[in-house]
């Protein structure tokens, strides 16, 4: 077997040595009962509940680096740290099991860990008290309580009477993502009425447009200081104001660990008085991060305005990826500028094409993945206007391209041209 080797700098060493000895030092016991007292000491809890997911926003959140999640914890963070900001709640990564587990969010439920905000990592299946069929508790569900499974939406009523703000990480808790996407055939016994057209009714907090899905935040009635807050009616005048309090909208698949702690962090600060609410989109994200589009921050824009277009997929150039079915010119996030990890990677960089993944509508309105952009369709009252404008600049963007390449000599398929003039006379239909 060969071998490898791998460079370690002194300082990765040192912060890597550090790391061992902090955790080992850890009375994690104590830190428990610490954040029970929270409230007194001014400190901010962070309750985090996992839904329908495969942990991978969690996975994302560990490969952090500006700030990383040792610096966090560690406190030596400028932004949050000991003292500010405790994870009480996180089923993937919390040393309690079980009981012990459980007892702690009933103690977030009994208001023992205000303040705290709420993460919201997966998607939500529609249970029986909330209409679903006979048995869809058994969805999803986390412990049970005289026999019976405490499904995640039951979870949901019950914390969010006591969340000072939300957050929504990853695609499926922000909008349904993958789980909610249409089957090829009905499911026997689900409502034709069903949230989503998901097998369990799956859903995020806030709404899909795209697919005209319908969130949490507007099915459940312990989410109406959200709702408020979410259509515009109010702005929060204080954490725990009663009729209006903040969510927000992190969307990916996954959500970037950088976008996650950022946004986080400035709930926590806003939460202690110390930052304004971050100003958000259409879709309920910080404009900071994803105010522009893929296509806007890609490195491979100057192959774009050339007219130098891949011919498949896997073809070993730096030309634009437009033609073999990226969707940046309709989707917004920054990471193939900045980075995935450390300013390394992300899709358009490291060759693979934009699949929608921070938008709503994903995946559904965004496959084939590999063919050429596929707009989805959009509601044409208010809240599908932002959406249809975007949708409308992407596509006349890329349509004036396909057509002054041609002066150019490009290499461009007639298949690109056919699929845009389609589009475009879609839309004006």
């Amino acid at each position: 077997m060969a071998s490898t080797s791998v460079k370690l700098s002194r300082r990765d060493f040192l912060k890597l040595a550090g790391t061992t000895a902090l955790l080992a030092s850890l009375n994690w016991d104590e830190l428990i009962r610490d954040a029970a007292a929270a409230a007194a000491s001014g400190t901010i809890n962070i309750v985090w509940f996992e839904a329908q997911d495969c942990a991978g926003n969690t996975t994302a959140l560990i490969q952090a680096t500006e700030p990383d999640l040792i610096d966090v914890l560690a406190g030596n963070s400028h932004v949050v740290g000991p003292g500010n900001v405790k994870l009480v709640f996180h089923e993937t990564v919390m040393p309690e099991w079980g009981e012990a587990a459980l007892d702690i969010a009933r103690g977030a439920v009994e208001g023992k860990y205000d303040p705290y905000v709420l993460v919201l990592e997966g998607s939500f299946p529609q249970d029986e008290k909330a209409g679903g069929p006979p048995g869809s508790d058994y969805y999803c569900f986390v412990g049970d309580e005289n026999g019976k499974p405490i499904s995640c939406t039951e979870w949901m009523r019950r914390l969010l009477k006591r969340a000072v703000a939300v957050v929504a990480v990853g695609n499926c808790a922000s909008y349904g993502g993958l789980v909610a996407n249409k089957v090829l055939e009905p499911v026997p016994g689900l409502p034709k009425s069903s949230w989503s057209p998901s097998p369990t009714g799956a859903v995020g907090f806030f709404d899909d447009p795209i697919r005209g899905i319908k969130g949490l935040v507007h099915r459940l009635p312990e989410a109406e200081p959200f709702r408020r807050f979410v259509d515009g009616e109010c702005v929060p005048s204080k954490p725990g104001d009663p009729n209006c309090r903040p969510a927000v909208a992190v969307p990916g698949c996954p959500a970037n660990g950088n976008g996650q702690l950022r946004v986080l962090a400035n709930l926590v600060l806003w939460a202690k008085g110390l930052l304004p609410l971050p100003e958000l989109d259409a879709y309920w994200r910080p404009k900071w991060i994803f105010g522009r589009t893929v296509h806007e921050q890609c490195p491979r824009a100057g192959s774009y305005a050339a007219g130098d277009f891949r011919q498949y997929p896997g073809e070993n150039t730096a030309a634009c990826l437009y033609a073999v079915g990226c969707k940046g010119p309709i989707s917004n996030c920054p990471w193939n500028k900045v980075g995935w990890v450390n300013g390394i990677g992300g899709p358009t960089r490291t060759g693979g094409v934009c699949i929608g993944c921070t938008m709503p509508g994903f995946t559904d309105s965004y496959e084939p993945f590999y063919k050429p952009l596929n707009a989805p369709r959009v509601p044409t009252g208010l809240e599908g206007a932002a959406a249809i404008g975007a949708l409308l600049v992407g596509a006349g963007v890329a349509y004036g391209i396909s057509k002054s390449v041609e002066g150019k000599k490009a290499k461009v398929s007639e298949h690109v041209k056919e699929a845009m003039d389609k589009m475009l006379s879609e839309e004006g239909e």
